[in-house]
C-alpha cells in the first residue's frame, strides 16, 4: 500500500488545512526540466502492512537532500522516523522506473539515508513552522545534469519573493484532490510541474498566521500542489534559484487555494540549512497592532497612530497604512508610525500592516480596520494670554491654539491701527481732499515655542494710538475658527527726561 497522503487538521493555519506531500492541474514533464527533483521514500510497518509514505526533495549537493520536516516525522507529531527506513531517488520522471527498467532511459539513482537533521523549533500542525529537514546520503549522488541530476542553488537569504512573482512547483504527487477519491485518485507516478504566482504576507495572513517569517505563499487559479508533493521544491527564475519547500494547503488541494512553503530566503530556515543547530528565530507577533485616532474615529487630516502590538523580541518596525478591501491601496510605507489622512481618503476604511524585522526574519501582522474615514468639520480655536507685552514702538503677544481632531494648525496675526490721512472724492463732478481715517495693518512675526504654544511680535507701532492685535487659527482640513482672538494697547511715547540747570 502507498499511503502518499499526510492529512492532519488545520486549526490556526487555514479552515481546513492539511499536509500536502501532488500537483493538480499541473503538466506533465521530465526530470531533465527539473533535475534537481528527486523522490522521497518512508517504508513504515503497520502490523504486518509494509506501507510506503512518499514525498519530494531537492539536490543540496551530492550527499544532501532538502525535503520537508513532516516527511521524516510520525504524522502530527515530532516523533522521527529511522534514517534508515527512509531511501532518496533521484533522476527519474516516474516512479515506474524504480520498479521497472525503461528502455533507452538511465536508471535513477537509488541512495539510502544515512542521518538527517530537523530544523529545531519545528513543529506540526496546527501551528506549523520551519517545516524543513536535510537528509545525508549514505553515499553521494553522481551530479551530471545532462544525466538529470544536478544541484539547485537556494535564494538569497532575505529575498523572498515579492508578491506577484512566477513560481515553479514539481512533484510525483496526486493529480486529483477531490475530496472523497484520495484512496481511488492515487498519483500515477509520473513527474508533474505548474506555475503559481507569489502571495504577499498579509494577504496570506490567514493561511501564516504568527509564522509569516517562515512561511510564505502562492497560488494558481488552474492548478494545485498536493498530496505526495510534501518536501518538493518551489523554484524562482531561469537559472532557477529554490525559494520554497512544499508545506501545506488546503483541504482536497482546490485550483485557486493558497499553497504554503517553508520559506528558504527566512534566515531562521536559511542558518539551519547552512548547518546551524541554534538558528536566530524570527520575531512573532503575540497582540495585534492597533490604530488610534484623535477623536472617536479618523477625520481628513487628523493624525492616526499605529501601535504594533506585542511581539515576542525586539525588532525593527515597518508600518504601512493602506485602505481595507480586496485591492488595497498603499497610502503610507515607512518606519513612521503616524499617517495623516488626506481628503482622498474620506470614505475608506483604514489599516496598518506592520513588519518586524529581526536576526531571523521578517513578520507581519495587522490592525483592524477602522470605520471609514470622515471630513474633519471641527474648527480650530486660538486664545491670546494676558495683555500685549510692550516696549516701545514694539509689542509681543502670547497665544495659545488647538484643533479638537489634531489637525495641523496656521496662524496669521496682525496689529492694526487708524490713522489719518487725506482722501480723494468726487463732488459736484469735482475731485477734491478731504481729510478721512484709514487703517494700517501690520503682519506679526510667528514662532512656536511649545506644543500649541507661540509667540506674535511686531515692531514699528505708533505712539498714542490704539493698536489691535488679532489672531485666527486656520487648518489643514480648510477650517478657521468663527472669529478670531483679540486685544488691543495702546503705545505711551517714553517721558523725556527734565534737564539739570
Amino acid at each position: 500500500m502507498i499511503l502518499s497522503a499526510l492529512t492532519l487538521a488545520a486549526g490556526a493555519a487555514q479552515a481546513g488545512a492539511q499536509v500536502v506531500p501532488y500537483i493538480v492541474g499541473g503538466q506533465k514533464t521530465e526530470v531533465s526540466s527539473y533535475p534537481w527533483q528527486v523522490y522521497v521514500s518512508l517504508h513504515v510497518l503497520s502490523g504486518s502492512e509494509d506501507m510506503e509514505i512518499s514525498c519530494g526533495g531537492s539536490i543540496l549537493d551530492s550527499t544532501h537532500i532538502l525535503t520537508a520536516a513532516h516527511c521524516v516525522d510520525q504524522e502530527g507529531t515530532t516523533v522521527e522516523y529511522p534514517a534508515g527506513d527512509i531511501t532518496v531517488y533521484a533522476g527519474l520522471s516516474s516512479v515506474k522506473q524504480i520498479e521497472k527498467e525503461q528502455p533507452g532511459v538511465p536508471k535513477p539513482q537509488k541512495r539510502f539515508v544515512k542521518k538527517f537533521r530537523v530544523h529545531p523549533d519545528y513543529a506540526p500542525l496546527p501551528n506549523i513552522r520551519d517545516d524543513v529537514a536535510v537528509l545525508e546520503l549514505e553515499s553521494p549522488l553522481v551530479l551530471e545534469a545532462a544525466k538529470d541530476t544536478a544541484a539547485i542553488p537556494l535564494v538569497a537569504s532575505g529575498a523572498t519573493p515579492a508578491a506577484g512573482t512566477t513560481l515553479s512547483v514539481s512533484g510525483f504527487g496526486k493529480e486529483n484532490g477531490l475530496e472523497g477519491e484520495s484512496e481511488a485518485a492515487q498519483p500515477d507516478g509520473n513527474l508533474y510541474a505548474t506555475t503559481l504566482t507569489a502571495i504577499g504576507s498579509d494577504a496570506c495572513r490567514d493561511a501564516v498566521g504568527a509564522n509569516s517569517a517562515v512561511l510564505l505563499c502562492a497560488a494558481s487559479a488552474t492548478s494545485s500542489a498536493c498530496e505526495g508533493d510534501s518536501g518538493g521544491p518551489l523554484t524562482q527564475g531561469a537559472p532557477a534559484v529554490e525559494v520554497g519547500v512544499v508545506d501545506f494547503g488546503g483541504k482536497s488541494c482546490p485550483l485557486g487555494g493558497v499553497n504554503v512553503f517553508t520559506n528558504l530566503a527566512a534566515p531562521e530556515i536559511r542558518a539551519f540549512i547552512e548547518g546551524s543547530e541554534t538558528p536566530p528565530l524570527a520575531v512573532r507577533p503575540v497582540s495585534a497592532p492597533a490604530l488610534k485616532t484623535v477623536g472617536a474615529g479618523p477625520v481628513d487630516y487628523s493624525p492616526i497612530t499605529c501601535e504594533p502590538g506585542g511581539w515576542n523580541a525586539p525588532a525593527a518596525f515597518t508600518y504601512t497604512f493602506q485602505t481595507e478591501g480586496a485591492t488595497p491601496q498603499v497610502l503610507q510605507s515607512g518606519p513612521s508610525d503616524v499617517f495623516v489622512p488626506v481628503s482622498g481618503a474620506v470614505g475608506y476604511s483604514l489599516v496598518c500592516v506592520v513588519q518586524a524585522a529581526n536576526a531571523g526574519g521578517v513578520s507581519t501582522a495587522r490592525s483592524a480596520g477602522t470605520v471609514g474615514v470622515a471630513l474633519d468639520t471641527a474648527a480650530p480655536s486660538s486664545t491670546i494670554a494676558g495683555r500685549p507685552r510692550c516696549h516701545l514702538q514694539a509689542c509681543t503677544l502670547s497665544i495659545s491654539a488647538s484643533d479638537p481632531n489634531a489637525v495641523a494648525l496656521t496662524l496669521t496675526a496682525t496689529a492694526s491701527y487708524p490713522y489719518k490721512t487725506t482722501c480723494k472724492v468726487t463732488r459736484h463732478h469735482h475731485k477734491t481732499t478731504v481729510p478721512c481715517t484709514r487703517t494700517k495693518s501690520l503682519a506679526m512675526s510667528l514662532s512656536s515655542l511649545a506644543a500649541g504654544s507661540y509667540k506674535a511680535s511686531v515692531s514699528r507701532l505708533p505712539y498714542g494710538k490704539k493698536v489691535r492685535f488679532a489672531v485666527l487659527a486656520h487648518d489643514a482640513a480648510g477650517l478657521s475658527q468663527s472669529s478670531p482672538a483679540a486685544t488691543s494697547a495702546t503705545l505711551s511715547a517714553p517721558r523725556k527726561k527734565a534737564k539739570k540747570h
